[in-house]
């Protein structure tokens, strides 16, 4: 019998593997920028204010686009209405908010260099376990999540005030809970803008 090498490789087309490949640079953007904003905030470059007005800003026209790009029909077939979604976000405000005070002193009695690498082994594990769109047995979009929930409150307890972590545990709300879920939308609906996105 004749040695067959290669019997059940897979052939794939480039421009589809560059496609896939988008949502790995996008959350590895998403991890960045994170990063980016919170050593902005420590340095004193970046106030809590400014960071929360872009953070509403982007959050409104997300909203925005999430429901246009589906004309509706995911709101739908939920069955939820634009006051419940205001009524969720004013209940997860007003709980962070009230929090934040103790999101500052939760780990005072660690070090920061204990901090600084739990904060960067969650945000490894955030990105390994992410939903990337393959069926694997390691992905579990609520373990990527909460990895980065938690990389998130570690370094928002490191900011020089509650308002810091307050702004900060929002942010990270919203580039790690809300922004893929806009990208999926984008990647199924229109995989133009999808594109687009991951260029930008």
């Amino acid at each position: 019998e004749e040695l067959r090498k290669n019997v059940h490789a897979r052939r794939y087309r480039y421009r589809a593997v560059v496609f896939q490949s988008g949502a790995v640079v996008q959350q590895l953007c998403s991890v960045c920028v994170f990063v980016l904003t919170w050593w902005y905030m420590d340095a004193g470059m970046l106030s809590p204010q400014g960071l929360f007005g872009a953070a509403l800003v982007s959050s409104l026209l997300g909203y925005v686009l999430f429901d246009a790009v589906d004309g509706g029909a995911g709101r739908r077939e939920s069955g939820r209405t634009r006051w419940a979604d205001l009524k969720s976000t004013l209940v997860f405000a007003a709980f962070t908010y009230g929090f934040s005070p103790v999101l500052k002193t939760l780990t005072e009695s660690i070090s920061t260099d204990t901090i600084y690498a739990m904060s960067s082994l969650m945000l490894l594990g955030h990105l390994i376990f992410f939903d990337y769109g393959a069926n694997a047995a390691i992905v579990s979009s609520t373990l990527s999540l909460n990895m980065a929930i938690f990389a998130s409150v570690c370094l928002a307890s490191r900011l020089p005030r509650s308002l810091h972590a307050f702004v900060m545990v929002t942010f990270a709300m919203q580039i790690f809970a809300l922004w893929p879920m806009l990208q999926k939308k984008l990647k199924a609906r229109t995989p133009q803008c999808y594109v687009g996105v991951t260029v930008l």
